[in-house]
């Protein structure tokens, strides 16, 4: 069983809106699009964005991690998204199939943003490693999944949909500030 942390150190509880509800980690770039992306697809019960792959950050660091400190480099930890899908509508092997499109990691990824499934039992890893042998384009590479998942500051959250709704007013603002702001408004330009 995976723990969850979220950064006020609280265990949230794995709600399932589905009887057969089940998660699936993976790391594949930064962690904004992806989850976006995989937000809206039948069968995706919930996506969160979070840090794993170090089992022993908290102990060498008695804290939850920050996305500076995985930005540094000074963790193990990747940035990752969990996946809640719906068992009977999608299988295990239909999630790998979604990482692949979504996947943005390459071969000179750091650590933060390497591309990893991480799996939670024998039977996915042996999938996961045929899946990675039948699709070689893939750059991905399998790990165990860590024993605590640490969920991302709020901010981190759903980004992609927060930043939809907000390009078009600071483009209308851009826009005024250059009708309106005189002689300086074209600084804003360049």
């Amino acid at each position: 069983s995976i723990i969850f942390f979220s950064l006020q150190l609280q265990i949230t509880s794995l709600v399932t809106s589905s009887s057969n509800a089940k998660s699936f980690c993976f790391g594949g770039g930064c962690f904004w699009a992806p989850a976006d992306k995989l937000s809206g697809v039948p069968g995706i019960i919930s996506t969160t964005v979070g840090y794993c792959g170090d089992n022993d950050y908290y102990t060498k660091n008695n804290s939850p991690p920050t996305y500076e400190k995985v930005c540094s480099g000074r963790t193990k930890l990747v940035e990752a998204v969990r996946v809640e899908y719906d068992a009977n509508i999608l299988s295990f092997e239909d999630t790998l199939k979604l990482y692949a499109a979504v996947n943005t990691a390459n071969w000179r990824s750091k650590r933060q943003y390497e591309g990893i499934i991480f799996t939670s039992n024998e039977e996915e890893t042996v999938i996961a490693s045929n899946f990675i042998k039948e699709n070689p384009q893939v750059v991905t590479k399998v790990e165990k999944m860590s024993d605590v998942f640490y969920v991302a500051e709020s901010y981190h959250q759903n980004y992609w949909a927060k930043w939809r709704t907000r390009i078009p007013a600071f483009v209308s603002m851009l826009a005024l500030v250059a009708y309106f702001g005189g002689e300086n408004s074209g600084t804003l330009w360049n």
